[in-house]
């Protein structure tokens, strides 16, 4: 069974960098063009009296993107919001169990959040609304759904990593 979890836990680890990678890039290219756009938006305001005119409509998704984005990896590297000052008291392995049911709990009403956005995106948009550059509405706010899928799987192997840690008897410090 340990070479199972092993396996099992390995395969889930390099999931995971392979994502960050991905979502690393996307935040940078986001954030990038975020700022540009911004930027320009500002420049073309003050000195020309004009601007683009889907460019506000364009920054506010991409700092949707890039907020759901920055979550995953805020996640990924522990440094999200933690609502832990009693389990500081608790001794060593049930600081682990009780990460684990935390993650867990987090990673069911992320999970629920997914299933809402998912109808949110299928239904609450519509189909033939046009945003931008002929860019259907639906497609920018996709990233609800992704970034719910993104923090739902992050908890997931937190949780997945603190479980087998207790049952290997190993510290789960640096886990995923």
């Amino acid at each position: 069974m340990g070479t199972v979890v092993w396996i099992w836990m390995k395969l889930l680890r390099s999931l995971n960098r392979a994502i960050t990678a991905v979502v690393e890039g996307f935040l940078a290219v986001g954030f990038v063009a975020m700022l540009g756009l911004a930027a320009l938006q500002v420049f073309l305001r003050f000195f020309f009296h004009t601007g683009i005119v889907w460019g506000d409509v364009a920054a506010r998704y991409l700092v949707i993107w890039v907020g759901f984005f920055g979550a995953y990896l805020a996640t990924r590297e522990g440094k999200h919001f933690h609502v832990d000052a009693l389990v500081r008291l608790f001794p060593f392995r049930i600081r682990f169990w009780c990460r684990a049911v935390t993650d867990l709990f987090a990673a069911f009403v992320c999970g629920f959040l997914l299933r809402a956005s998912i109808t949110f995106v299928q239904v609450g948009i519509d189909p033939g609304s046009i945003l931008f550059l002929g860019i259907p509405e639906w497609i920018p706010a996709t990233i609800v759904p992704v970034g719910f899928g993104l923090l739902t799987l992050e908890f997931f192997t937190h949780a997945a990593v603190s479980l087998a840690s207790l049952f290997q008897g190993k510290s789960n410090k640096g886990a995923a």
